[in-house]
């Protein structure tokens, strides 16, 4: 996967504009579980201890952060896993934003990245496990729901499918 560099027109309020970023040192990755641990773990119980899981060092991860003195100040994540499925399509998972920055444009950033990583790759047809509170988040985004709602650890969920744009 071609790494690239990303900026999405947010207004952010600790000043600066937002970057995202392939994810390509230990650091960053670090930065990354512990996005994961403080959303899904922390806040939403879906997760005990196991931010990981083993499609991990196969996908593509972005990293959202914005500039601060210190350097940058993580606040948002996503992870893209090409050739996911029997048919070769893409999988979008563990999208997250921490909550005192939801709202922001964080997420729709991480989310295009990564849609754009997906596009540049080929994949016909990216998916998605979304939350249902995220279905509009996720709809403005070009997917469409598919299938049976289902729920992952109290939280109802839906399977998402955005085509490859132009297919």
């Amino acid at each position: 996967m071609n790494g690239r560099e990303g900026a999405a027109p947010i207004t952010p309020t600790a000043g600066g504009q937002l970057g995202v970023r392939e994810v390509r040192t230990e650091a960053d990755f670090a930065a990354v579980l512990e996005l994961r641990r403080r959303v899904f773990g922390d806040e939403q119980r879906i997760v005990d201890a196991g931010v990981t899981d083993p499609e991990d060092e196969r996908a593509f991860h972005a990293l959202a952060a914005l500039p601060v003195e210190e350097g940058a100040l993580p606040v948002g994540t996503g992870r893209l896993l090409l050739n996911a499925g029997r048919q070769g399509e893409a999988q979008i998972a563990w999208v997250a934003t921490l909550p005192e920055w939801r709202g922001r444009g964080i997420g729709s950033a991480v989310m295009r990245f990564l849609l754009a990583a997906a596009d540049e790759a080929g994949a016909s047809l990216v998916v998605l496990s979304a939350q249902t509170h995220a279905l509009d988040f996720y709809h403005r985004l070009g997917f469409r729901p598919y299938g049976h709602r289902f729920m992952i650890r109290g939280i109802e969920h839906q399977w998402m499918a955005r085509p490859r744009p132009g297919w």
